[in-house]
């Protein structure tokens, strides 16, 4: 062999070469056979240990998943809101069954819109027609109309779901889902998850049922599959099984029976399988790992017990397929460390002093010591290799030197730094300490981390030790939190006893709360208010006052007129008595009416009222005469209940008229198509009540608050005064006047009026 290119005699390059030709090669031989043995069995035994590990942890995430919706689907059936469809239904309220549907409705579809894999939630009345049902489509989460509800009382999963006792829970199993008797396209797996629903004394009046997405659990095994290039196995709990092959397309859904597995496994792993034996299990050349799905035991009803289970399965020859080109591996590592050993004991003969020597100076630089010297004689690479050593070391200490200068320097540096911080940590710890509004640190998980003193007593006073739950103190923040998540947020809390003002900062760690007690600030707001509204009012009671003076010098000249005529033409001769009488009426009507304007006129300065006792069924018999033409003209009848035994009220009689024209008018006026006016009079605490109440088109709620204002009117021809002057009147008199009111349903005023006495019963 020719050692020419190697270099001059005495290099290093022919000595090492040299050197590993005398190398030991039988301990590296036994150490690699060895290795080979231990790596080859510690390969077969970690492939099976992580895929036993893989199916269990996929079936127990399964099974939480399972748990989690079995929670959610109890919280459900015990929901107010669906305590709330089940009284309205018993209470046969229209309203009241529509506004809990709408509510139940609006609760499903939100628990819906947070799980992508519930695609359905049904409430399913006893008699198997369904009540409520939200879908999720493509566009997002639909709330059937319940014109498009379907009766399912012929499906299996509802019998059986009937059949569970209260508080348990049902589990179907695998299938395609069924709308209005077809299988629905395209096809969609469904495992329904239900629970009966409460009724009166412990019945049952439907069932609570989720339509789970078979997805999760198909995108499971077929994740499975693809890691292990395998086919994964789900089996439900009737006795079904489907497969998923690795990285093949799912095609049509298909559930076989157990019973098939026999012709793809030997009948060992086929028993093992549905025994739930060992796992993972070999067999004639096949390997199958399997675990149970453990959900909610405890809730799970009888008819549903059934063990779900995963199992993944492959030739044995695919899994140790890598452990035979490990072997082949090993073997070429094997024959190069035999030929690469030759070397090893020249080289340890020849190298190991000046190394040494070498890696002792070393370890003395990497300790601090630069001044240490390597000295190697000789011309080859190791000589030189000790030169360059030198040299480096020599530099180590220079810019060791010069390190440790600007070390003190930055050390200095750091120092100052650390005391300004400390200062100005000082000066904002005193200034949080001492501030009026209360700082908290709140956390995302609503605990509190850090509050002042000052937000120590806006919480009670009491010491707070830091991790509370701040909803202790402001049940409201779970709804604030949300509206603070991505922005600052200022709001009012309202608590019992206080309102408290909060300027909400979110950070990564949660939030920080400037809060402050404005109770007293909201209070002078409300009073301002008031006082605003008071003034306001004065001003338009100041106004009819100059209307009253206008009308009064307009009307009542016209008024004397009438009432001169009126009193001439009963003295003629020839009248008829009943003209006479209508005369009569007609002159005490323009008295009530000049009454009226002077009343008119008590908006601006208060009015004496002559009170005396009258009598209420004379009062309205006045009335009626005045208002009983546009009644019938309007197929309007009236009605008086209680009226004749009424005591007699206490009370200036012209202004009693007043109030009763003005509110029977009113009632006229509001049933342009015909009805009825009730005048019902009871006595009540010892006073009386008197209802006027019809049944025209009811009025609105934002109208209904201000029917007693002044000018206020929804009618073209009307002034607004009538209302104004009827609670006025009523007021004078120590009464009061209420109105109720349901669109569409009409209308009743309330009046409460002192009566005149035992003695004029």
């Amino acid at each position: 062999m020719n050692f020419s290119h190697f270099g001059a005699p005495g290099g290093l390059s022919r000595r090492i070469y040299a050197a590993f030709l005398l190398a030991a090669v039988i301990p590296t031989a036994l150490a690699g056979a060895i290795g080979v043995y231990l790596s080859l069995q510690a390969l077969k035994n970690e492939t099976l240990r992580n895929l036993s590990q893989e199916v269990t942890v996929r079936s127990q995430g399964i099974g939480r998943f399972f748990d989690q919706l079995s929670s959610e689907l109890l919280y459900l059936a015990n929901t107010r809101g669906l305590v709330d469809l089940v009284a309205a239904r018993q209470t046969k309220d229209a309203w009241l069954f529509q506004t809990a549907t709408t509510r139940l409705e609006r609760d499903y579809a939100a628990l819906a819109s947070l799980y992508p894999h519930i695609y359905q939630i049904r409430l399913i009345a006893a008699d198997g027609h369904e009540w409520v049902r939200v879908d999720r489509k493509p566009q997002g989460v639909y709330v059937v109309p319940r014109h498009e509800l379907q009766s399912k009382s012929d499906r299996y999963y509802f019998r059986d779901a009937m059949d569970v006792k209260l508080g348990q829970i049902y589990v179907s199993p695998l299938d395609l889902n069924v709308e209005f008797g077809k299988i629905e396209k395209p096809e969609r797996p469904v495992i329904r998850v239900a629970t009966p629903v409460a009724g009166p004394k412990g019945s049952k009046i439907g069932v609570l049922i989720i339509n789970l997405h078979a997805d999760i659990l198909l995108e499971q095994i077929q994740q499975m599959a693809n890691a292990r290039r395998g086919t994964a196995y789900l089996l439900d709990n009737q006795g079904h099984y489907v497969s998923r092959s690795a990285m093949g397309e799912p095609g049509a859904f298909s559930m076989e029976p157990v019973a098939r597995l026999s012709n793809i496994f030997p009948a060992s792993i086929t028993k093992n399988l549905l025994e739930s034996g060992t796992s993972p299990n070999f067999g004639e050349g096949w390997i199958v790992a399997h675990a149970p799905i453990d959900y909610a035991p405890q809730a799970i009803a009888e008819n549903s017990k059934g063990r779900w289970r995963i199992a993944l399965a492959f030739p044995e020859r695919d899994l140790f397929l890598a452990v035979v080109n490990l072997y082949l591996l090993y073997a070429v590592l094997f024959a190069a460390l035999v030929v690469t050993a030759f070397g090893g004991y020249a080289l340890s003969r020849r190298l190991l002093r000046p190394l040494e020597d070498l890696s002792k100076e070393t370890d003395a630089i990497a300790s601090g010591d630069f001044t240490r010297k390597v000295s190697v004689t000789g011309s080859d690479e190791i000589a030189a290799l000790g030169n360059k050593f030198n040299s480096m070391a020599n530099r180590l200490q220079e810019s060791s030197q010069v390190i440790n200068a600007h070390r003190d320097r930055l050390e200095q540096e750091v120092r100052t730094q650390t005391r300004e911080l400390e200062h100005e940590r000082a000066y904002l710890e005193a200034v949080i300490e001492h501030t009026a509004d209360g700082i908290l640190v709140i956390d995302h998980q609503g605990d509190i981390r850090l509050l002042n003193p000052a937000a120590v007593r806006l919480l009670g006073g009491r010491p707070t030790p830091l991790g509370t739950r701040i909803a202790l103190f402001w049940p409201q923040w779970s709804e604030i939190v949300n509206d603070a998540m991505h922005a600052p947020l200022r709001c009012d809390v309202q608590l019992p006893e206080q309102v408290v003002s909060l300027a909400i900062t979110p950070t990564s760690a949660g939030f920080i709360v400037v809060a402050r007690d404005v109770s007293r600030e909201r209070e002078m707001q409300d009073e301002r208010r008031e006082l605003d509204r008071q003034m306001f009012q004065m001003e338009k009671l100041t106004t009819l006052g100059e209307l009253a003076m206008g009308l009064a010098h307009e009307i009542g000249n016209p008024l004397a007129g009438m009432k001169a005529v009126a009193q001439a033409m009963q003295y003629e001769e020839d009248i008829p008595p009943g003209l006479i009488e209508a005369l009569k009426r007609l002159e005490a009507e323009v008295d009530r009416l000049s009454d009226f304007l002077r009343s008119f006129h008590g908006f601006a300065a208060p009015q004496a009222t002559l009170s005396e006792p009258c009598n209420l069924g004379q009062i309205l018999d006045d009335v009626l005469f005045w208002t009983r033409k546009d009644a019938m003209s309007r197929n309007i009848c009236f009605e008086l209940e209680g009226v004749d035994t009424l005591p007699p009220l206490l009370a200036d009689p012209h202004q009693l008229k007043q109030v009763f024209l003005n509110l029977l008018m009113n009632a006229v006026h509001a049933m342009p198509e015909g009805g009825n006016v009730t005048v019902n009079a009871t006595v009540q605490n010892g006073r009386a009540r008197i209802d006027v109440i019809d049944t025209g088109v009811g009025i609105e709620a934002e109208v209904l608050a201000r029917v007693f204002e002044p000018f206020f009117t929804t009618r073209r021809e009307g002034t607004g005064l009538g209302l104004a002057i009827v609670r006025k009147i009523a007021e004078q008199h120590g009464g009061t006047i209420d109105v109720s009111s349901t669109r569409g349903h009409g209308t009743c005023f309330s009046i409460t009026w002192p009566l005149a006495g035992n003695r004029y019963v």
